[in-house]
């Protein structure tokens, strides 16, 4: 089977999920004189502590400079970040920067560890698959941990490409590869067709 060209088209990043935050990645508590739920201006976003691209973490957040925010809306941006399963806490403060409006957040963010290799099946699609998840955005690496909700947020994604390629009846199965030792070694997505179903 081989992807037709029309799979480079751009796609929606989807957040697999939902998943509840575990307490680790709750909020640092607010100081006694902070209102949690009074909305406050966004002045600017940090990134730090992850190896993912700073632009992917703020756009799955979907936090966006100048909107007003508070903790509960913070939190569940952080979720957003979580519930990709590539991320497995996210912890935050509130800085006041002289000469900006509002305040900035500073989010530091924990990866998911460790990373296994991915690998895409067909080998003859695989170049355009991974083609296509990086177009829509950096975050798709050819590594990822071995988590649930890493492999459906990949499968997902890649699922939107076949889609955007035409091949409706195609859907991708994760799967961990292990060694005798029963030590996890690889993640393989494997596109199959749908039962009873044929590529149009």
């Amino acid at each position: 089977m081989t992807l037709p060209r029309a799979v480079i088209a751009p796609l929606i990043i989807f957040s697999f999920g939902p998943i509840a935050l575990s307490q680790d990645s709750a909020s640092r508590a607010p100081s006694q004189d902070v209102d949690p739920h009074k909305l406050v201006e966004l002045g600017g976003i940090e990134v730090n502590g992850t190896r993912l691209p700073k632009e992917s973490v703020i756009r799955i957040s979907d936090l966006k400079v100048g909107q007003k925010v508070n903790y509960d809306i913070i939190n569940e941006a952080c979720h957003r970040l979580t519930s990709t399963g590539l991320i497995s806490i996210v912890d935050y403060a509130y800085n006041l920067v002289p000469g900006k409006p509002g305040v900035v957040l500073s989010l530091n963010v924990s990866d998911e560890l460790p990373l296994l290799p991915a690998r895409i099946y067909p080998k003859e699609d695989e170049d355009q698959i991974w083609q296509c998840l990086q177009s829509a955005d950096p975050i798709f690496t050819r590594e990822l941990p071995n988590t649930q909700n890493a492999l459906g947020f990949y499968s997902k994604n890649i699922d939107r490409c076949l889609e955007n390629a035409g091949m409706h009846t195609a859907y991708t199965h994760p799967t961990t590869v292990c060694d005798k030792q029963g030590k996890a070694t690889v993640v393989v997505f494997d596109i199959r067709q749908k039962q009873g179903l044929s590529a149009r």
